[in-house]
């Protein structure tokens, strides 16, 4: 009988070891190889919210549920147990080999500046060790470590954001079209474009490439107008030059892609559609235009023939894009360019008051924030009859139910939840503008408004957030998702779901990283919080700055100009553009976050644009206004 149990005993065991780990434990696996602890490595605030986490490899299940954490001075470490050579005696220099590895020796309490705890926690995205050190507040430059391992160093300071204004200012120059840029890229595109109409010559050379290749984006690049603005009015007087200086060289190009009658060209180069798709129908992905475009190769330079082609298609997104950003350029500006851009911003606005679009929510909020810019600048007339018939029409479309989350917005009629991989938070960001303004009376549409942002912020980003141990906020709601037997999907209540990364199983087949989403939400939660003085958002926009800085399930900074690791950027002209922010997380079937940490190269978390730069920089201004009002 002994015998028999012991025999039973060991094909159980076997049973079990051959079961291999649970999914948890799999999730885990893929996030690391070994034991990481992560946090930003932008840095803090010494005010602000800081947080450290613990990223388990596979075999370390049997670690500890508490772990004493020390936040050290960079370049001093406790002392740990190691087998020296007997000729060592450590009289001048630390013992340089294997200095992570090895227990701790005694209490060293005057090494550490600070001491935390790791605490164990089990989330949907599996299990992790997370601590926090929000009270430690004494500037300079640190490391954390425990035994398991240390961050990279990281600074607390009184505002550690504005270095990304230097590596934004960096980066957009490097992306200049038309010229050489020494040590980046020879000249290319010199002799854009010809219109795809009737192929008549437009001098459209210059502006700035986005995405790693060569188009050029009235929906994507023309934001950087307004980021380049808010350096110049709040940031420190040493960058004025370099953004006058850039605003200058993208509003040329611009101006070129605006007929006389007031119609803003859609882009330079996109090309035909990928994978079998048709112009119109697949032109949107997410609402956002032209991602299948195939891209038309770089010309040769010479007015021959050889030009590339102006997308001529009337798009309501980049014509209320142009509108506001002209206006945006003309605070700025010196009084001949800044009339011009008021002349070009009102010259727009009458041609899309004639002109019709489908009434997608994008569309709407789009339409709204060009208004209010409009408004603010005493331009082409509009009044507030105007705005408050625009902020109507997107309040009708908000969730406002009892439901788990509410507070979102759907896109007309209801057909489906409003998503966008570029301009998530555009609904809820042009009522708060509309709040900004306060027009004089209508103070009830003042608090309408205001309660419509506070509802989607508090009710919807900060609510959805609490879902996962890193503070990331939704990507978006769907209506009738697709394919809910493959993908995880997460009950938002009144029969919608929610995500926080978009489906790789969605109609178009893109699966897209949410660096842009959650820095919009970003600069979203920042100028909130500037209105409204609430610490509470201003820590959810710092929180989804670290994640994007170095504090994510790969421990890597998705800004390669700051931090220390970075993931390895894809395309063929990547390895020219310094200073590049990457797509960023996609999520798994099961809605945890994926980023390609290896040296694999794919497009879709690793492929760089400018959208997440120009958010940020948004969001950075606000917390800096923040953090000298205080």
């Amino acid at each position: 009988m002994q015998r028999t149990w012991i025999v039973l005993t060991f094909v159980l065991i076997l049973l079990l070891l051959s079961s291999g780990p649970s999914a948890a434990q799999q999730a885990r696996k893929t996030y690391v190889d070994q034991t990481t602890l992560v946090t930003s490595q932008l840095g803090f605030r010494e005010q602000g919210p800081k947080t450290v986490t613990l990223l388990p490899a596979l075999c370390d299940s049997a670690l500890p549920g508490e772990i004493p954490f020390y936040v050290d001075r960079l370049l001093s470490r406790r002392k740990r147990e190691q087998h020296l050579p007997k000729a060592w005696t450590g009289a001048f220099f630390d013992w340089p080999i294997d200095i992570a590895k090895g227990k701790y020796i005694g209490q060293d309490s005057d090494v550490s500046a600070y001491r935390g705890t790791l605490k164990k926690i089990t989330t949907r995205w599996g299990i992790f060790w997370q601590g926090d050190f929000t009270a430690f507040v004494q500037p300079g430059i640190y490391q954390i470590e425990t035994e398991y391992g240390f961050t990279t160093p990281f600074v607390i300071e009184n505002n550690p954001y504005n270095r990304l204004i230097r590596s934004y200012l960096n980066y957009l120059y490097c992306q200049r079209s038309g010229i050489e840029t020494p040590g980046i890229r020879p000249i290319e595109n010199a002799d854009d474009g010809v219109l795809d109409t009737d192929g008549s010559y437009v001098p459209a050379a210059g502006g700035w490439n986005d995405a790693g290749d060569f188009r050029k984006w009235i929906s994507q690049t023309s934001s950087h107008i307004e980021a380049l603005s808010l350096i110049i009015q709040h940031a420190d007087p040493a960058y004025r030059n370099a953004a006058l200086e850039e605003i200058r060289w993208g509003n040329k190009f611009f101006h070129s892609m605006i007929t006389p009658e007031g119609r803003v060209y859609e882009d330079i180069g996109s090309g035909a559609l990928r994978g079998g798709k048709h112009y119109p129908e697949d032109w949107w992905c997410e609402n956002h235009a032209g991602c299948l475009g195939s891209g038309e190769a770089k010309s040769d330079n010479k007015k021959n023939g050889s030009q590339r082609k102006i997308r001529t298609t009337y798009n309501p997104l980049c014509q209320f894009l142009f509108i506001r950003n002209q206006v945006f350029a003309s605070r700025v500006l010196d009084t001949a360019d800044a009339l011009k851009c008021q002349y070009l911003a009102e010259l727009g606005w009458k041609y899309s008051r004639k002109a019709q679009h489908d009434g997608r929510t994008l569309f709407v909020a789009e339409e709204l924030l060009a208004a209010c810019e409009l408004y603010a600048s005493g331009l082409a007339r509009v009044n507030g009859e105007v705005i408050e018939g625009l902020a109507n029409e997107l309040m009708i479309r908000q969730e406002t139910g009892d439901y788990r989350l509410s507070g979102y917005f759907y896109e007309k009629e209801k057909t489906d939840g409003y998503r966008s991989i570029v301009w998530n938070a555009e609904p809820a960001m042009a009522l708060l503008r509309v709040c900004e303004l306060e027009i004089p009376g209508m103070a009830d549409l003042t608090k309408r408004t205001a309660s419509a942002v506070k509802r989607y912020i508090e009710n919807y980003l900060l609510r959805d957030a609490a879902s996962n141990p890193f503070s990331v906020t939704p990507y978006g709601v769907f209506v009738k998702p697709l394919h809910s037997d493959e993908v995880t999907f997460r009950d938002a209540g009144a029969g919608n779901d929610v995500r926080t990364f978009i489906s790789p199983l969605n109609s178009s087949e893109m699966v897209h990283g949410t660096d842009a989403v959650l820095m919009h939400h970003a600069y979203l939660l920042a100028r909130a919080a500037f209105l409204w003085k609430k610490d509470m958002y201003r820590d959810e926009s710092e929180k989804l700055i670290q994640w994007a800085t170095g504090h994510n399930t790969t421990g890597l900074c998705l800004f390669t100009g700051v931090g220390f690791r970075h993931p390895v950027i894809g395309s063929f002209v990547n390895y020219r553009i310094p200073d590049a922010t990457v797509d960023g997380f996609v999520g798994r079937p099961d809605d945890t976050p994926y980023m390609e940490a290896s040296n694999a190269v794919e497009w879709n978390t690793q492929e760089v644009w400018g959208v997440p730069f120009y958010h940020a920089i948004g969001a950075e201004t606000y917390l800096s206004l923040i953090q000298s009002s205080q």
